[in-house]
């Protein structure tokens, strides 16, 4: 079985699952929209703390696995503000010397470094979201119901199935691995690793073919067809929605001049 607590079985149950997923993808979009085309500081962050705070205590999604899910991007946006802030610009605000060079942090660089973080902060919370508290076999609904060619949402359900049959093979192959002492030590493990990537591609195409094979059996003609159709949500909770993305803009265009530095 594939270990708990993954996106999927996540989307699938958690606090925000029944409300309509039309709407938590218009959200989540228009958010993120929003928070790219911000020109200041304070939208973003806005929106993170919004996102993380609907998917932490509304969704009650398990803080470890957004952690690890985060983390990450912070660690990438700290260090893309490093970066800005040495690189770009031309008024110095501080430097100090390593070796006989002499590094500086740029006013400007640092400034766009800032917003360059909000921004991602805001965008992967929204994307975090829509992707821990919807399915996406919704997901795939509504980008079809949008028009989207059935082939590439066809593809896309198809790869995205396929990640967590890779997965399940991984974690049975590995454990059985382990149950042998395939990892007592470093020569054992390069020896299991090696097998393990050896056996592992032939494993999952043999599973490809034998669902192929399935699915062909129940009159299977290249089209995945959806089961149940996804109600519109309410006209209400739309405009709230949008009201809630005016008053982002207004305030991005209030807040463009603010800078911390």
């Amino acid at each position: 079985m594939l270990l708990q607590n993954t996106i999927d079985n996540i989307a699938f149950n958690n606090n925000l699952r029944n409300i309509n997923p039309k709407l938590k993808v218009i959200f989540a979009i228009l958010s993120l929209f929003v928070c790219v085309a911000s020109k200041s500081i304070v939208v973003p962050l806005i929106i993170a703390a919004v996102m993380i705070y609907l998917t932490l205590f509304k969704a009650k999604v398990p803080k470890k696995v957004y952690l690890t899910l985060f983390l990450p991007v912070v660690g990438f946006g700290l260090f893309t503000l490093v970066f800005m802030g040495f690189w770009y610009g031309e008024e110095i605000i501080c430097s100090f010397k390593i070796l006989n060079f002499t590094v500086g942090f740029y006013k400007d660089g640092l400034g766009m470094g800032l917003l360059v973080f909000s921004r991602m902060l805001g965008g992967v919370a929204s994307t975090l979201f829509l992707a821990l508290t919807t399915p996406m076999t919704e997901i795939f609904y509504i980008l079809r119901s949008l028009g989207l060619p059935s082939v590439v949402v066809d593809i896309a359900m198809m790869m995205y199935r396929y990640i967590f049959v890779l997965l399940d093979e991984l974690i049975k192959m590995q454990n059985a691995q382990e149950t042998r002492l395939g990892y007592r030590n470093l020569k054992t493990a390069y020896k299991s690793l090696g097998m393990l990537a050896s056996h592992l591609f032939i494993r999952t195409w043999e599973k490809g073919e034998r669902l192929f094979i399935t699915m062909s059996s129940r009159c299977y003609d290249g089209e995945l067809k959806p089961l149940g159709e996804i109600e519109n949500p309410k006209l209400i909770y739309i405009i709230g929605i949008v009201l809630f993305e005016i008053i982002l803009i207004i305030i991005s265009h209030l807040t463009m001049d603010f800078k911390l530095i």
